[in-house]
Formats: structure tokens, sequence, C-alpha cells
């Protein structure tokens, strides 16, 4: 496992910094196990006070990343839209709504990602005079959503995806755009892959 701080300026001991964790190796050799391992002591560790830590996991396929570009983007976007409209966030997610007001952003994630809509507020303008017409807005709307999205929780995010050897471009793009950012803070993202397949 290699872990790396998000930023120079993060200290080890404060719980808003954000770590970026890469598991390799071979097919079959348990890196899910350990993944869902740590998330499971994270859970364990944190799940106190009446904070919880929010996790959202998604998985690439050889098939699916071909015809779907975002695909296990997208499914840990559901997951964390699960997760946010649940009664107990209540409080979450009307504070998130409030930061998230920026009609181009909310166009370009709800184009991109139809399953966030119900994380944002009523539009202030109509829906089909704007739409994302290129990869970097929709970067920078990725972007935006991700650090509202932890500044408005208690404890960092838990954002997993397995098997980015499969990842598309598109996703790499995405990833490499947010990540390599100093912000959004307060989050924790792992990332498993097999190392044998990385350049297939």
């Amino acid at each position: 496992i290699i872990q790396e701080p998000r930023s120079k300026n993060s200290s080890s001991s404060s719980s808003k910094a954000s770590r970026i964790v890469f598991v390799g190796g071979y097919s079959g050799v348990g890196k899910s196990a350990v993944v869902a391992d740590l998330v499971r002591q994270l859970k364990e560790d944190y799940n106190h006070g009446g904070k919880v830590v929010v996790c959202a996991w998604g998985k690439y396929s050889k098939l699916q990343s071909a015809a779907a570009p975002f695909s296990a983007i997208s499914d840990a976007l559901e997951q964390l839209v699960v997760v946010l409209t649940k009664d107990e966030y209540i409080d979450i997610l009307k504070n998130l709504r409030k930061k998230l007001c920026d009609d181009d952003v909310r166009m370009a994630m709800t184009g991109t990602f139809p399953s966030v809509a119900p994380l944002f507020g009523p539009a202030e303008s109509d829906p089909a005079t704007k739409i994302a017409t290129s990869m970097s807005q929709i970067r920078e709307a990725f972007k935006e959503f991700m650090c509202c999205v932890c500044t408005c929780l208690q404890l960092p995010l838990i954002w997993s995806l397995d098997d980015l050897q499969w990842s598309d471009e598109a996703s790499l793009e995405l990833l490499k755009d947010v990540l390599s950012n100093k912000e959004p803070n307060n989050m924790l993202f792992i990332g498993a892959y097999r190392s044998n397949e990385v350049n297939e």
C-alpha cells in the first residue's frame, strides 16, 4: 500500500487532511479484501459520538468502461447520493445545497452524472439553457462538487475505486485533475488495480 499526503502543508494529525492510497497486485491476491478491511477498521475507529464515516465505492469492468465513460465514478456518486439523502443527514444535505448554488456546476454535474441531482437545490435558471459542452467544464464542476461535499462532512469521505487498470481515459483525466489538486480536503481516496494489467 502506498500512501501519500494530498498536500505538502497537510499535517498527519489533522482530521481535515486528505490522503491518496493505491493498492496494487495480481488478480486474486486479495486487494479488494485489504481495502474492505481498511474501510471497516476506519468505520469502527471513527463511528462514535454521533459522527458517521461516509463511503462511496465504484468498480470498473473491462466491457463497461469501453461503453460508458466514468462508470465507476458514477457508481460511487450514486452511493453517495443514497447516503446523503437519508433522514439522519438532512442537516448536511441542507448545507451542501447552499454551497452547490452555481448553475454551471449543476448543469455539468447533472448532465454527466444524473444521479447527483437530489444533492442540488432548485435551479435558478432554465436547465435547457445551459449544458456541459467540454471536458474542461466537467473537470471544473466535478472538482467544485467534491470540494463542497468534503467540506460539509464531519469526517473524511472515503472514496474507493476498484480495478483502475480498466478505467477509461475520461475517468483518468477527471481523477488526475481532482487528486493532484490541493483541494478537496477531508477525503481518503483508495484506488485498487491489477499491476500486471495497467498497460493493457
